[in-house]
């Protein structure tokens, strides 16, 4: 039995587990709204450092015990 040429079938939608209805901005905009980093005003060159004692990140300028060898940052 072959099909009918004059019948044909139409897909409106086909969705695949649940849609997203509205998507919203993230919580964290900037590095600064993460809850792990401690930020003041930062500056070019500026690195993230992090503190065990208060288990955050922070804004240093001058990083301790930083070694950067042959390569340009």
């Amino acid at each position: 039995m072959s099909a009918d040429p004059t019948e044909q079938t139409f897909v409106k939608k086909i969705i695949i587990g649940t849609p997203v209805r509205k998507v919203t901005g993230a919580q964290a905009q900037t590095l600064c709204d993460l809850t792990d980093v401690l930020c003041a005003e930062h500056e070019d060159g500026d690195l993230l450092e992090y503190d065990l004692a208060t288990q955050k990140f922070h804004l240093v300028r001058n990083p301790r015990r930083l070694i950067i060898q042959g390569a340009s940052f």
